[in-house]
């Protein structure tokens, strides 16, 4: 079996397919009220139960939200890792997380829109280097090029 491949060459066509019929069955859903609404109920109960209630607040300011929009324009609405295009959400990523460099919050450098996919396994890495000794700190000094590099490697 190949490297970086799940299944022998028989089976792989078969997987690449199965990926590509469960992703038309998410833009499928999406595309529906019902799959709209189940949508925006799931983020209702995060917002309400498991965002931290600061963050919650500060990410309904008006003041975020101007900054989030530019951010999410200047990046011409293009994950800034993958390449794929982010039309759902608009998801502007801290790249030092709020939590740790709060001075950064607003700033533009400190912000790229990012896909569900590469926000997703971004959030899993800063959990676990979180968790490491002096975790905070190392994440304070994770920069936008180690990040890409990152996720990138993460992604193929």
């Amino acid at each position: 079996m190949p490297k970086g491949q799940s299944f022998c060459d028989k089976h792989e066509a078969m997987n690449e397919q199965r990926k590509a019929d469960y992703k038309a069955s998410l833009n499928r859903r999406d595309q529906t009220d019902t799959g709209k609404q189940v949508s925006r109920d799931h983020q209702a109960y995060y917002n309400h139960v498991r965002r931290d209630p600061e963050a919650n607040t500060f990410y309904h300011t008006k003041q975020w939200q101007n900054v989030r929009d530019y951010v999410y324009s200047r990046d011409m609405a293009m994950c800034q890792v993958c390449g794929n295009a982010v039309t759902d959400r608009k998801i502007v990523d801290h790249i030092h997380p709020l939590k740790i460099s709060s001075d950064e919050r607003l700033k533009q450098d400190n912000l790229w829109t990012l896909c569900y996919r590469c926000h997703n396994i971004k959030t899993n890495l800063e959990e676990s280097i979180k968790r490491q000794p002096n975790g905070d700190n190392k994440l304070k000094h994770i920069g936008r090029d180690w990040w890409t590099k990152t996720l990138r490697e993460k992604i193929r």
